[in-house]
Order: C-alpha cells, then structure tokens, then sequence
C-alpha cells in the first residue's frame, strides 16, 4: 500500500501532506482513520458480497441435490435456468454507480440486499422450471447493483492505491463465500427430507435468510460518504476529501483547500450528473480494451464458480464429497488473490500480476484438457491450478480502470460499462458446460481457454500502452496540453493533465 501522506505527481517529485498548502497530518494519525473506516465500513460489505456470491451460485451445489429431478428439468434446462439470471443482471449494473448519489447509498444498498434475499428465500419454495426461472431472473435484477455501487461508495474514502487491496478484499470474499458454500452445503445435505423438503429448498433458503437480516443492518450501518460518517470526527471528515484531492495533478493556480462548510456545497455540486465525463468514458481507449478482456475472464469465472460441483461430480465423485471438494479450490483461490493483492498494491502495479493470472488459469485448462485419461486426481489438480488464477485474473482488472479513472462520473461510466458489458459472459458460460459433454467437457475447458488467453493479449496491450503514456509524460512530450488553458479547464482534464500517472 502506498505511503500514508504522500502523493505521486511529475518526475518522480512526491507531495507531502505536511505542506503548507495542505493541512498538516501525522502518519499515525492516517493510519488510525484509515482503520476506523474500515472496521465501519467492511464488514457489513463482505458480508453481504458474501451474501450475494452464495445466492447466485448456489444452484450449482443444489443441483447436486435433485433439483433437476424435483423440477422435472430435462436437457439442457438447468443451463437456460443459470443464464436467465444475466438477462436482468445485465441491464442494471451500469446506472447503478451513476444513481449512488442521487438515491444516497445508506438507502440503495440495502434495499437490493433485502429484495435479493428475499428472492433467494422464495426459490426454496418454487414448484417448475416457470417459477425457477422468474425467481432467478429477481435474483440478478435486485442483485446487478450490488459490487458497482460497492466499488463507487469506496472511492469516496479511500485513495487510489488503498482502494486497490480494499476492493480486492471485496473479490476475493467471493472465493470465501464459495469455500463456505461448499461446507454450508455438505451440512445440508444431511436436511434431506425433514420436513418433506428436499435439501436444495433448506439451501436457498438457509442462504437467503442472512442477507434480508443483513440487508436491514446495513441502513444503519452505512454512511453515505465521509462528511455524513458519524464515527469519523470533523477533522478527519475534512482529512478524508484532502487525501482524495492528492491523487489529482496539481496546478499552480489551484486554490486553498476548501473549509468544511465548502466542501458540503462541492459535495452537493458533484451530486449533478456530468454527462461530459460519462461520454468521456465511453470514447476511452481503455475502457473498451478492458471491458472486450473482461468478458474473456468473467466467461472464465462464471463457468468455474458455477459449474465446479458439476466438474467434480463428473469425475467420479459422490454428491456429498463433490461439494467437499469445491472447498479447497476456493481457499487456493482466495489465499492467491489475497497475495497477489497485497504485492499489488505494495508496489503499485496491476498489468504483469493480471497477465500472471491469466497464464496461471490458461495452465490449469490444458491441464484439464489434456488429462482426462489419467484419472481424478489429475483432472482435480487441473481445478485447484485454474482456481489460483481464476480470481487475480477476474478481479484485479476492476480495480485497475477504477485507479486509471480519477473523475467521478467518468469512473462510474467507465465502471459500469466493464462490469455491465463483461457479465454478458454469464450467458456464455452457462451453455458451454453442456449436460451431453461431461465427464470431459472438453468443450467448456477448450473455449475458455481461448477466452482467457484472448484476454491475456488485451491486458497486455493495455499494460504496454499505458506504460508508454506515461514515459512520454516524464520526457513532457504532453506539456503542450496546458498551453492557453484557463485554471478551470486544466482542472478538467482529469487523467490527461501532463503531470497524472497510470497505473499499470
């Protein structure tokens, strides 16, 4: 993570927080707000993105469970059901950064966490395909908002190399949510039949009934941004806009800090949607190059979180020692993830520890591509190597164009897109696992493959195109951009003002 109180700005020169201009800030002190935020702020968000991962993908482990049978499901009915979800998800992930601030998120996020829960309740009590279907499809329309409206509410505390292992926090819990998921479900299992319900009914709603409880607890626990947080004091509410403003290039004919009473009428300001910064968005190079790879690297982990039980039950398996084994593939996972993050944000690079994971997950498919005759042991090591790739490769890029996208709505915009435009995957993945292709499923391995590696080569284009940016900057071959521009139009420029640097 990067220094408490300093800031990267042109030629290597480095701003503290202990100068005149700005307030003065002991790193003590940084690192004590910075802990107080997120003891207030993460554990009711990974809770309900834990939440969120286990009631989107738990019909995997249902099926396991005779969903397919209770349902008279035939053929590739359980496919159809899994991919209606993203018809509603789809959709709705993109306005939701952009309307975080008019609804206020103390109202916004738990809301939706309530609705998905109760939508997951009612799944345990569908009778056909018909009811499954409109359940699953609630499920992604409330649940579609939740991680952009996570990843936007961050960026009002944090700075941008501390947002980085933050939101990767958020990712990974999704690997912690699958390992539980897996132990939830072999506990289960053992509630076939109490009360006449079939144990997949008893999962969804064991797993719903968390998230309305902590969808409630969330609209007292959520401030709406810094300066209406209760647990932080005047001071610090103050200290928390400043450290933004550090990440933005400075100017000469910048201003003095703003005074509390200021920074309320700038915050109300800001509440105005930009749609010169949303259409910036859309006409950014970087934006498309990682939203194209991320629909390579979603097909990737929505076929792997999904179709995991599935994968391992084919290889010879029982049912109960299927969901046992999805265990340790999540915990790979999230332990990789975790590090990788944290080498990440250590030293500010995003590109080469994507590219790592994309090689990684790549391995692991040949491995199941190419094993197959050499029995389970091999094809389940094929699955623990793709899971240490499978969440750095996913997960990291997010949080990479959040840190390349320094203004407001042009970061909700850039975000929403990736994240909206990449879950199109989910529909992908949910019909390349077919029923007639296992145990093999030399289908679904071989054109994931080819997704990933796809992405790899846009992740590496991006990384390489960044990082020349940035050279030409040092050399100032981008001074030429601040000639006969007034101090409101440089300050406009956002990340093409000459002294920003990308990360990369």
């Amino acid at each position: 993570m990067s220094e408490p109180a300093k800031t990267e700005l042109a030629h290597g020169q480095m701003k503290d927080v202990l100068d005149p201009d700005c307030i003065p800030m002991k790193p003590e002190e940084e690192r004590r707000m910075l802990r107080k935020m997120d003891l207030h702020i993460y554990p009711i968000v990974l809770s309900l993105f834990i939440m969120q991962f286990l009631d989107k993908v738990n019909i995997g482990n249902a099926r396991l469970f005779g969903l397919e049978r209770d349902l008279g499901l035939h053929g590739n009915d359980y496919q159809l059901c899994v991919a209606l979800l993203f018809v509603t998800y789809i959709p709705f992930e993109f306005p939701t950064p952009l309307i975080l601030k008019q609804v206020r998120p103390n109202r916004l996020i738990p809301t939706i966490a309530v609705c998905w829960g109760l939508a997951s309740i009612c799944t345990g009590f569908v009778q056909n395909k018909g009811q499954l279907i409109a359940t699953r499809m609630l499920i992604g329309l409330f649940e579609a908002g939740y991680f952009p409206a996570v990843s936007f509410y961050l960026t009002f505390f944090y700075r941008r190399r501390e947002l980085g292992m933050r939101l990767f926090l958020v990712f990974a819990s999704s690997a912690v949510a699958g390992a539980c998921g897996g132990l939830v479900a072999y506990g289960v299992g053992y509630m076939n039949g109490m009360r006449n319900m079939s144990a997949w009914r008893w999962l969804m709603i064991l797993e719903g009934i968390p998230t309305v409880l902590l969808g409630f607890c969330a609209y007292f626990v959520l401030a709406n941004d810094p300066l209406e947080a209760t647990f932080l004091t005047e001071r610090e509410k103050y200290l928390v806009r400043v450290r933004r403003d550090l990440d933005l290039p400075s100017s000469p004919s910048s201003s003095p800090s703003p005074g509390p009473k200021d920074e309320k009428e700038k915050e109300k300001k800001e509440e105005k949607i930009e749609w010169d910064q949303i259409f910036s968005a859309w006409k950014d190079w970087k934006v498309w190059t990682m939203t194209l790879a991320q629909i390579g690297v979603n097909t990737m982990i929505y076929g792997y979180v999904t179709f995991i039980p599935t994968i391992i039950h084919a290889m010879g398996y029982s049912d109960l020692h299927a969901q046992l084994l999805t265990i340790p593939c999540y915990a790979v996972g999230a332990l990789s993830y975790l590090a990788v993050a944290y080498l990440s944000d250590r030293s500010g690079y995003r590109g080469y520890f994507v590219l790592g994971g994309c090689v990684v997950a790549c391995t692991g498919y040949a491995i199941l591509l190419g094993t197959p005759r050499y029995g389970p042991h091999a094809q389940y090591a094929g699955c623990l190597v793709v899971a240490a790739g499978v969440y750095v490769a996913s997960g990291l890029p997010l949080s990479w164009l959040l840190n390349n996208l320094p203004s407001d709505y042009k970061r909700a915009a850039g975000q929403g897109t990736c994240i909206a435009l990449g879950n199109c995957a989910g529909i992908i993945s949910s019909f390349i696992y077919r029923t007639q292709d296992k145990p093999t499923y030399y289908l679904g391995h071989g054109l994931t493959l080819g997704f990933v590696f796809v992405s790899g080569c846009l992740y590496a284009l991006t990384t390489f195109l960044l990082r020349r940016e940035n050279k030409r900057r040092d050399r100032g071959e981008r001074d030429y951009l601040l000639e006969g521009k007034t101090p409101e139009e440089i300050e406009k420029l956002g990340e093409y003002h000459p002294e920003y640097r990308y990360l990369y």
